[in-house]
């Protein structure tokens, strides 16, 4: 759809905005005759796009209903929607060594305008260039403030606010492995509360942010403290309820950010988590003490996060309990899969999402924000995430959650330009299984098959013990997979279906090599374990490869060098890991060792995991 605009009369925003997403779609400028014609709302929650004679008509209450309109026209769909969420965001992670590059975030800016996202989050841990802190993102691919502000910039012309997501406190073990930092240290990831120089290095941390944005709003984290003042602070100090040291800690840098005009978010998990014996962020009986409550500054926003629940209740139940914390309006964290993963989990994503946002409604809740997390490095391929936000949009904007999904499908095809039904093909990998209640019983990741060793085959095993014959049923859904996408291996418009391809030709690999290395094994057959000792390696390895390659090809379309490592160092691992099973084999038939002790395990232990750290081997990785 080729849609014209013209200058004259237009707010200067829309103007900047026509002009930014034409440097990739087709909305070209025009002296008269225009075919998009703007009408500003006076409610700021409608949208509506119509086509009338040979123009489209956008009218909208506020900024991002107007960026979403144009999307809708350049897909060709006339509709009524709702602009229910004054904040609709996503979060950028950007600190598992998958750091983002300018002209990445500027291709995704243009994308999640185009579908009505108005708030990105660049989370970081150490991953910026803070002055004075040579250690601060080391090899890491920090960001300068040159980059930051670039961003800003872009992403201002769009619309859309840009809102750093720091730790002001857990979560700084990427600093803490230097001794420069042994003087704020309470734990390995933990700083030191009530340390003059935390407070000195803080200021710097936040200062950074506060100059490189425009916004003068700022996540500081603050969540999953578990360990506060159980380190040095309780060496120095003795023993003090972690929430008092909490809070304390809170108001001194609530005192920074008033300094320099900000207005601090912080994750609300914590205070929750300190007021029942289990740390349980999750339990709706858990009241928060009124003293405790008195104690949280008035000027900072909770934020509650959750990515798990399916049903409403329990997201209702909990924004009104993180309201009630400080009176402040609740800022929800909901998150589309891309962590511990290869490919989105389109499955879990929807299943959580759609409730949420339904509880956001019931509880008045309109600052909305969805995570893209990486953890276990960053290894998704970040663009299937398009299709995730894109339903996550699609149901936040339609009163009815979009139905049918052909308005979705529309909008997605015209805005990433390829197959939104595709993209959900490939993510269906993540194969999940489910109980007779029609619960989830269990998620089999890709991970669980890429990560396992050759010999010990520990996620192989306790799949197979728990579910007799699952790894058959894998095969049989991941050869149907590669049959549906294999015709569309140059799609590489969002997720790259070539690359998911090679992904699963290499997970088959994997899967029947281990397979028939057992069968083979159990049964002595000399012939078979002669064919996996060579062409059956080489095979896997000859797919390793071609994965690997493809993977840093991918790598740096979006992120920069930094991170690239741990992929290739894991990646390699297991390429010398399948040569060590061929030797051992090789050992085997010369008659040097009487047994494989590894494939003769049949201890019963029943672990399924799904990271890198986890199912490698059997041993703990540094």
């Amino acid at each position: 759809m080729k849609l014209t605009w013209a200058r004259t009369g237009l707010p200067k925003n829309l103007a900047t905005l026509l002009e930014t997403l034409g440097e990739e779609y087709s909305l070209q400028e025009v002296d008269a005759k225009a075919n998009l014609v703007f009408e500003q709302s006076a409610r700021p929650e409608e949208l509506t796009v119509r086509r009338q004679d040979g123009k489209w008509f956008i009218r909208a209450g506020r900024g991002h209903g107007f960026a979403r309109g144009v999307g809708l026209a350049l897909a060709g769909v006339e509709t009524a929607e709702n602009i229910g969420f004054e904040t609709f965001g996503f979060l950028f992670d950007c600190t598992r060594g998958n750091v983002v590059t300018v002209d990445a975030f500027k291709r995704w800016l243009r994308r999640l305008a185009l579908m009505g996202y108005n708030v990105g989050m660049i989370y970081v841990k150490d991953a910026y260039q803070l002055p004075g802190e040579p250690f601060f993102g080391l090899m890491r691919g920090a960001y300068s403030q040159d980059e930051i502000r670039a961003i800003d910039a872009y992403a201002q012309k769009l619309g859309i606010e840009i809102m750093a997501s720091i730790q002001a406190l857990g979560h700084v073990e990427p600093i803490m492995q230097y001794w420069a930092y042994h003087k704020v240290k309470d734990t390995s990831s933990t700083l030191l509360v009530d340390e003059p120089a935390t407070y000195v290095l803080l200021e710097k941390m936040i200062g950074f942010w506060s100059e490189a944005l425009d916004s003068r709003r700022i996540h500081l984290g603050m969540d999953e403290t578990h360990d506060l003042g159980r380190g040095r602070f309780m060496d120095l100090n003795g023993y003090e309820p972690p929430i008092s040291i909490y809070n304390r800690h809170l108001a001194k840098v609530c005192e920074i950010c008033d300094r320099m005009g900000l207005k601090p978010i912080i994750w609300a998990d914590m205070f929750f988590r300190f007021a029942n014996k289990t740390q349980s962020y999750y339990d709706t009986s858990v009241e928060v003490a009124a003293e405790v409550r008195k104690m949280i500054p008035p000027q900072v926003q909770l934020s509650y996060w959750d990515y798990y629940h399916r049903d409403k209740e329990t997201y209702a139940t909990m924004l009104t309990k993180t309201r009630n914390l400080n009176d402040s309006r609740p800022f929800m964290a909901s998150g589309v899969w891309t962590w511990s993963t290869l490919w989105t989990d389109y499955e879990q994503t929807a299943a959580t999402v759609k409730p949420c946002i339904d509880a956001c409604r019931e509880v008045g809740a309109d600052e909305l924000i969805f995570t893209l997390w990486g953890d276990d490095g960053g290894h998704c391929d970040i663009d299937s995430a398009l299709a995730g936000l894109a339903m996550a949009a699609d149901y936040a904007y339609k009163p009815d959650g979009g139905a049918d999904g052909l308005e979705l499908r529309r909008l997605y095809q015209a805005v990433c330009g390829t197959a939104y039904d595709r993209q959900l093909t490939v993510g269906s990998m993540i194969l999940t299984t489910y109980k007779e209640d029609g619960t989830v019983l269990r998620k089999i990741k890709e991970k669980t098959t890429l990560w396992d060793d050759p010999l010990m085959g520990m996620g192989y095993y306790g799949l197979d013990k728990a579910s007799p014959g699952i790894w058959e049923e894998v095969l049989t859904h991941y050869r149907g997979i590669l049959a549906e996408i294999d015709d569309h291996r140059d799609d590489n418009a969002a997720g790259d279906i070539g690359h998911a391809c090679l992904l699963l030709e290499l997970l088959i690999a994997k899967i029947e090599f281990r397979r028939n290395l057992l069968a083979a094994y159990q049964s002595r057959d000399r012939e078979a374990l002669s064919h996996l000792a060579s062409g059956g390696v080489d095979n896997v390895i000859t797919r390793f490869c071609a994965f690997g390659d493809s993977f840093r090809r991918r790598w740096f379309l979006s992120y920069k060098s930094y991170g690239l490592e741990l992929f290739q160092i894991r990646m390699g691992a297991q390429i010398e890991r399948f040569r060590e099973t061929s030797r051992r084999i090789e050992e085997l038939l010369a008659g040097k060792v009487e047994a494989i002790d590894e494939l003769d395990y049949d201890g019963g232990a029943i672990f399924t995991p799904t990271t890198f750290l986890a199912s490698a081997t059997g041993c703990f990785f540094v």
